[in-house]
């Protein structure tokens, strides 16, 4: 009887050991995996960044100079990986032609030069010069001011996808490059079954040396309690059962039980209190959500209020000298690039009101927005300087490109078509502008707007309906 007791607990506590074993050395080997291919791919991002990054500064000055021609040969020191390439031609294998160009990223796919709307303007593929790239990654990435990287599964293919936006103050385009992550899932591969054996071989040596120690200091003695409670069932009271371990078994079932109950009651509290705790933390978290909703919400509202033009959507007046000033002349004057300032005027606006009622003045103004918005670029800063006035921002425009950019606005707004018009003084509603550009070295913003008002005011001395510098 002894001998069986002693063979059902051992037998238990082999298997519990090795489960055990099996679970945390298994977990520890596959948390170890996971780290190790996290930090491979963290470690390609990385590579895919920095070479994006250097890549980048060289695209940003032949984009700004238009120099597409220029983006190929930035491209052609990169050698993508091909699936089926000839018979010694893989580079980085023996048998390399001499002199054949290694791709400084061995697992690079392809990489892609693309401008703001996703049109390739060089590829490591000639057959993608000229598309537009639709899928996801791609309209993130053109969207996101931020370095971005994805890993993306499709079917047996791996891929790290990593791209990087190109700009030198503007935004000129994006990087695109795809890496195979083939390589590295092999080499995982190999890790793997090493893992496995060293586990396997770690959870035997364990499982024999705790098995020899848990039954000399455990075992044993659970089978001679057992052989004793047997022996009390059978009303032998006169066994004793003496333990050489000097611990205090005799008196474990007891206190465990005692000890169970107080915990019992205790955790009972404990949780009661938790779940009260809990339910009014939700509660609270719910109100707090709802009041930052509140003030996100308002906050926005002010934010628009205070910086645009009730009436035009355009900038307001104090929004578009903040900008300008703060920002575009500083950077101007920084990277040495031309900034010039329009300053519009609606001829003869006094007159349009009086025969056509200031409602309709409104409408005028706001129709005048939509044409500035609809002629300038994405750049531009346009802006509401005052009753009729208008104000143009033109970065990186010299004068003259500044002036034929006036003269287009002024054509525009003769040709377009506005209620009332035929009751101004020419027949048609025009406007008058006037061009300035700053100067580098010794203007501020209030010298520019100066300089642009007097051009407007010359135009307007001039005849009205012209484009004065």
């Amino acid at each position: 009887m002894l001998a069986c007791a002693a063979m059902g607990i051992r037998l238990k506590i082999n298997l519990l050991l090795v489960a055990a074993l099996v679970l945390v050395l298994g977990v520890a080997g596959y948390l170890q995996l996971r780290i190790t291919e996290r930090l491979a791919v963290d470690e390609m991002i990385r590579r895919g960044q920095a070479m994006l990054a250097a890549l980048s500064v060289p695209c940003s000055v032949a984009l700004a100079n238009h120099e597409i021609e220029r983006l190929d040969d930035y491209l052609a020191q990169f050698v993508p990986v091909n699936s089926n390439p000839p018979a010694g031609d893989r580079p980085g294998q023996a048998g390399d032609r001499p002199g054949q160009a290694l791709s400084p990223a061995p697992d690079l796919l392809s990489l892609a030069i693309l401008d703001r709307r996703g049109r390739v303007l060089a590829h490591t593929r000639e057959t993608e010069y000229g598309a537009i790239m639709t899928d996801e990654f791609t309209r993130r990435a053109l969207a996101s001011r931020e370095s971005l990287a994805e890993r993306h599964r499709d079917g047996g293919r791996d891929e790290l996808l990593v791209a990087l936006p190109i700009h030198s103050g503007l935004r000129w385009g994006t990087l695109e490059a795809r890496f195979s992550l083939a390589r590295m899932n092999r080499l995982l591969g190999r890790l793997r079954l090493h893992s496995l054996g060293v586990t396997a071989l770690a959870i035997l040596l364990s499982t024999l040396a705790l098995s020899l120690g848990l039954g000399r200091v455990v075992v044993r003695p659970v089978a001679r309690l057992a052989a004793m409670a047997e022996k009390l069932r059978q009303g032998q009271f006169a066994h004793r059962l003496r333990l050489d371990s000097g611990d205090e078994l005799g008196r474990l079932a007891a206190a465990f039980d005692e000890a169970a109950e107080q915990l019992g009651d205790y955790t009972q509290r404990l949780e009661e209190k938790v779940r009260e705790r809990s339910r009014q933390i939700m509660e609270k978290n719910r109100e707090l959500e709802q009041a930052n909703r509140t003030l996100n919400e308002q906050a926005r509202r002010l934010e628009q209020l205070a910086t645009t033009d009730g009436l035009t959507g355009l900038a307001n007046k104090r929004h578009w000298q903040e900008r300008v000033g703060e920002f575009e002349v500083e950077r101007a004057r920084r990277g040495r690039h031309p900034l010039s300032m329009l300053m519009l005027d609606v001829d003869h606006f006094k007159h349009y009101n009086d025969n056509n009622g200031h409602l309709a003045g409104d409408q005028l103004l706001e129709h005048l927005a939509r044409l500035l918005r609809e002629n300038l670029r994405s750049t531009d800063i346009a802006g509401r300087f005052g009753g009729e006035e208008f104000c143009v921002a033109l970065l990186d425009t010299e004068l003259k490109s500044a002036r034929r950019v006036a003269e287009k606005i002024r054509r525009v707004v003769e040709r377009a078509e506005f209620p009332g018009q035929e009751k101004q003084p020419e027949g048609k509603l025009t406007v008058s502008i006037g061009v300035a550009e700053l100067d580098l070295d010794d203007d501020q913003l209030d010298d520019l707007i100066e300089r642009a008002d007097q051009a407007l005011y010359r135009a307007k001395a001039g005849g009205r309906n012209r484009v004065e510098t």
